[in-house]
């Protein structure tokens, strides 16, 4: 399960980073999608080598850089997996929020999925296989006061990840989603003190650390969980929204 040519999207911090740094690690070769700063992956490739990390700098949600992502996969004879961790949050209560504040959302968490797929699929139907895992949040399952947008685009995850697994099975291709907690990292991260107080006490262990969630994104996409397909994989740690 090693050797193989992975995309992931959100790759220049936060758990996309840590799923980037367990990929390297298991010997894959990872074309690492950034919108902002790509200083740590840049400096990442001084240490591994430009042949296994491709850093592509781009907004998800326009539609030439998951070409351009498709692309350089297909260069190295990939994508054996694509792991879509690209995630944005414009918090609101509804009746305050803007259309743009929305619209944002959708555009990079659920757009950037639909086209990344697309492009990636039409790859991975060369070779006959491969392994699509979108990351996705607690707040799809629960929802989230304030967080309208951010939920309804990771729920619309789950519809797409079933729809792609129906069309593709019978050409050795499979999608899941990854719904995880609280991660102190990113977002998880950025909760005030008190609702981090409130909510980890709940936990198994506290939050989860980046590593132990990049460890699940990688096994699902691993031939490994090939039989894992059309559904949500739940990494909480038993949190109760």
């Amino acid at each position: 399960m090693t050797g193989r040519v992975v995309i992931v999207t959100g790759a220049g911090s936060g758990l996309g980073w840590h799923i980037t740094e367990a990929l390297l690690a298991q010997g894959d070769t990872v074309i690492a999608n950034y919108a902002t700063s790509g200083d740590l992956l840049n400096q990442r490739v001084t240490e591994v080598g430009a042949d296994r990390l491709i850093p592509v700098k781009g907004s998800i949600a326009e539609e030439s850089t998951s070409e351009q992502l498709a692309a350089e996969a297909a260069q190295l004879g990939g994508p054996q997996a694509v792991i879509h961790n690209a995630s944005i949050t414009r918090d609101g209560l509804l009746v305050k929020m803007s259309l743009d504040d929305w619209q944002a959302v959708q555009d990079v968490n659920l757009r950037g999925a639909f086209l990344l797929s697309k492009h990636a699929i039409r790859k991975m139907l060369r070779h006959r296989g491969g392994r699509l895992v979108y990351i996705s949040s607690i707040s799809a399952v629960m929802g989230n006061a304030g967080q309208a947008n951010y939920a309804a685009s990771k729920s619309g995850l789950d519809g797409l990840a079933r729809s792609v697994a129906q069309e593709y099975a019978g050409r050795g291709i499979s999608a899941c989603v990854l719904a995880a907690g609280l991660i102190d990292v990113g977002m998880g991260a950025r909760l005030t003190p008190e609702i981090q107080q409130v909510k980890l006490a709940k936990i198994l262990g506290g939050g989860a650390k980046p590593e132990e969630i990049a460890g699940i994104a990688t096994f699902l996409a691993s031939d490994a969980a090939r039989y894992i397909n059309a559904t949500v994989v739940h990494a909480n740690g038993g949190i109760d929204f």
